[in-house]
């Protein structure tokens, strides 16, 4: 990708915004294991194979999440795996997925894959974010579902919107909208497609929420809704959060509970006083709930954060049931200033009735 010298020292200006350690070190460990950057996983356990895809970058990058792809691996116990390749790459075709891709989820239904993904464009494109579909029979070859976006806020819709970022004396049109994480539920048979989206009701930078979209089908059409879970800090028409990442809703004990990561950088500095300030590292998860799957999504409790996941040193932490233990979960991500994959039977998750803890950690952290 080529790049004008501001936008160039503008990408990186935000690039460094993430605390991740130093990029020459960085660049020397991926060197010293012949790896490039791994982050953003998912996991799909197709029927005892646990199908992995996950987000990869160059090593030789100096803004290793520019070029990201989707890569995948399968294992048959989460422990060893089995490189499968590249799944998907920016499509120059599609000028709105041409720059750099971004993370999903997939499904299985009826012996189709479904993988439901993020992308961007390139150039002083690739901040505009959009949804797409691709599907596979065996998955490991992929096809896109269509040219277009899949499911996409217009100009007009009253809830998600652009907004402008400046940076280094560069102004961006950002269109924050990717993530997705699709759930079919069970009594109604619909979908529900929960986005990492910017609230047009708020205002300022901080405009962070978590968008729905529904559909009949597994491939849509999707229908947009308010967002399920909009933080604002009190006395004010800000979100609590510039960005909610990597969401997950899990329906447990008769509730919905949504997670999702932020960046410390990203948030909102009137928004931490209100909290335990304690708790809120980079790695830290956030954990909201309500009664029903359009929410809306209240904090579980004053500091709503999953008990040890400050300390883990993984971002954008997800849930996944544990291996043969009906009910458990385990925690899994990425470490934060390694870029490597942080998916380990050993990050477990104790969740109560009332509350929710990682522990367990590898030795890796």
């Amino acid at each position: 990708m080529k790049f004008n010298s501001n936008l160039y020292q503008a990408t990186l200006e935000l690039a460094s915004r993430l605390p991740k350690g130093s990029v020459k070190a960085q660049k020397a460990l991926f060197r010293l294991y012949r790896s490039n950057p791994s982050w953003d996983p998912w996991l799909l356990n197709d029927d005892g194979i646990y199908r992995l895809f996950y987000l990869q970058g160059s090593r030789q990058a100096d803004t290793w999440w520019i070029e990201g792809e989707i890569h995948s691996a399968t294992s048959t116990d989460l422990k060893h795996w089995r490189d499968t390749g590249l799944a998907l790459e920016a499509s120059d075709q599609n000028p709105w997925e041409a720059g750099r891709m971004l993370a999903g989820c997939t499904l299985k239904e009826n012996g189709t894959y479904y993988l439901f993904y993020s992308a961007a464009g390139p150039g002083v494109e690739f901040l505009n974010e959009g949804i797409g579909l691709a599907t596979s029979t065996d998955g490991l070859r992929w096809q896109r579902h269509s040219t277009t976006e899949l499911v996409k806020p217009s100009a007009k819709c009253p809830w998600y919107c652009r907004f402008k970022r400046t940076m280094s004396d560069y102004e961006y049109d950002y269109l924050q909208w990717r993530d997705p994480y699709v759930v079919r539920d069970v009594e109604t048979g619909r979908y529900y497609m929960y986005i990492c989206a910017a609230a047009k009701a708020a205002s300022s930078m901080y405009r962070g929420c978590i968008g729905l979209a529904i559909a009949d089908k597994i491939t849509g059409p999707y229908e947009l809704q308010p967002p399920v879970a909009l933080p604002l800090v009190p006395d004010t028409q800000e979100s609590a959060f510039y960005e909610m990442e990597r969401p997950q809703i899990i329906y447990k004990q008769g509730r919905y509970h949504l997670f999702f990561s932020c960046w410390t950088s990203s948030l909102n500095p009137k928004w931490l006083p209100t909290v335990d300030q304690r708790q809120i590292t980079d790695s830290t998860l956030y954990w909201y709930v309500s009664d029903h799957p359009t929410g809306p999504f209240e904090p579980a409790s004053a500091t709503p954060v999953v008990a040890g996941s400050n300390h883990s040193g993984i971002y954008g932490t997800n849930f996944f049931p544990a291996p043969n233990r009906s009910g458990e979960f385990i925690a899994y991500g990425w470490y934060l200033r390694r870029l490597t994959l942080a998916i380990s039977p050993l990050i477990q998750v104790v969740w109560n009735s009332d509350s929710i803890q990682i522990e367990n950690l590898s030795k890796f952290n």
